[in-house]
């Protein structure tokens, strides 16, 4: 059986999410802080509200992002004795902690597009609720 025509489509979804935009409607603004989003879109309302915990894979990845941006260049640098063991530890330990904490708001917006891609039909402008829970 085929999806019905979706009004946002998964490309919205997605050209959306990059540019940390509401899934639904487009409009800017999902934080309500660094570290929170907002209990709801405040361009058309919708809930972005999930279960306890929902959102917590952006800590999970922010930590492999920093393995993979931060670390592993590093490692490469030691081993090729361009910075010292005891530098990178410190250079490791500081700069995966900034990088995770300045990429958190990024990946906080991208799961909530994630959840949106997988799930689009949920979306109010697609004719679902919007609201957490009834996934």
């Amino acid at each position: 059986m085929s999806e019905p025509a979706l009004k946002v489509t998964r490309s919205d979804v997605l050209l959306r999410g990059l540019r940390c935009a509401c899934p639904n409607c487009g409009g800017r603004g999902l934080l309500a802080s660094w570290f929170r989003l907002a209990p709801a879109c405040r361009h058309c309302g919708m809930d972005l509200a999930r279960s306890h915990g929902f959102y917590s894979g952006t800590t999970s990845i922010g930590y492999v992002a920093a393995i993979l941006v931060i670390l592993l260049p590093l490692c490469f640098l030691v081993v090729h004795d361009v910075v010292s063991a005891r530098a990178a530890v410190l250079i490791g330990m500081f700069g995966s902690a900034a990088f995770i904490v300045g990429i958190y708001p990024v990946m906080l917006c991208w799961m909530v597009a994630a959840c949106h891609l997988a799930l689009p039909g949920d979306l109010p402008a697609n004719g679902g609720s919007g609201r957490s829970g009834e996934h």
